[in-house]
């Protein structure tokens, strides 16, 4: 796990850029929440929990559906949103929303990250010859933010 981030003091009050990459394991998941709780719990408490739900579904599905060895996560807190990118770098095909039978135990990842999030997408990268994609989302301030 090699996080790395450029944290200042402006991005204590909530802006900020941070970077992490991380072995593609059964724990990506549980390593990315972590990296990224504190500074969501200290800038934005309010959306913390929706960002921190997306995240988990966006790094599962790269572990899941890819056979990308590192997985990186960029994310963007500022004032009035969180954006968070998850880039593999191994194609899987292009992600889109399932319709899970009711006892299923997967497939509803992306349906996750569509209901609690204002906006979201997947891009491919490298041209024709994919080398990979990035599933994105925001989510807005809601209300009041304390922090």
């Amino acid at each position: 796990m090699t996080p790395s981030s450029a944290l200042t003091l402006e991005s204590a009050r909530g802006i900020g850029q941070l970077q992490f990459q991380i072995p593609n394991t059964p724990v990506a998941s549980r390593h990315a929440r972590e990296w990224l709780t504190g500074p969501l719990r200290a800038s934005h408490p309010v959306i913390a929990d929706d960002v921190l739900l997306c995240l988990s579904e966006a790094v599962a599905n790269a572990h899941r559906h890819t056979t990308s060895s590192m997985i990186r996560v960029d994310s963007l807190i500022i004032e009035a949103s969180v954006l968070v990118q998850v880039h593999d770098d191994r194609p899987g095909g292009l992600p889109a929303p399932a319709d899970p039978r009711a006892d299923a135990e997967h497939g509803r990842g992306l349906t996750l990250i569509e209901a609690c999030s204002d906006a979201w997408g997947v891009v491919p990268r490298g041209g024709p010859r994919s080398r990979g994609k990035t599933v994105w989302f925001v989510v807005l301030t809601r209300g009041s933010e304390e922090g």
